[in-house]
């Protein structure tokens, strides 16, 4: 009897961790960029359901908010408008956060066209439209990331 008892207990735990795991891996964590000169709010998507949800049926962005994707590798990671209800500027960068290309004003009517790259990127941020060119950001600028205790120690 203790054997079949012990047996469910550590079923039991094991379910949960797996729970609490799949559940954090769907959840994005907040941190901060500048851009600009200017400090984002935004959301870092690390995990493979995240990256592909992104924006979509997400609030409007403040000025001040963003979403920070971080990809494994470097690669030529193309972006879409799909169920996206307000207009984004979508900014590349490389792996030490360099600006690499950025796509202006995007709006949600661009749907199905995907935007992607001049080069391979590892991070992007999406933030509200207008934004970079207000803050005279371009190709070759640098994003700065603050790092925090995220997922995987970003």
């Amino acid at each position: 009897m203790n054997y079949r008892r012990a047996t469910l207990e550590i079923f039991a735990f094991a379910a949960f961790f797996i729970a609490i795991v799949v559940v954090l891996a769907n959840y994005s964590y907040p941190s901060q960029v500048i851009l600009g000169g200017k400090v984002f709010r935004v959301e870092v998507v690390d995990t493979e359901a995240l990256l592909q949800k992104g924006l979509s049926g997400h609030a409007p962005l403040q000025n001040n908010e963003g979403m920070f994707f971080v990809f494994q590798t470097p690669d030529n990671y193309g972006f879409w408008m799909k169920d996206m209800t307000f207009p984004i500027d979508i900014i590349w960068m490389d792996q030490n956060f360099k600006i690499t290309h950025i796509e202006s004003r995007v709006s949600p009517d661009t749907y199905p066209k995907i935007f992607y790259p001049n080069a391979n990127s590892l991070y992007v941020l999406e933030i509200s439209a207008g934004e970079a060119s207000s803050l005279g950001v371009g190709v070759g600028g640098m994003v700065t990331f603050v790092r925090n205790s995220g997922r995987f120690g970003l």
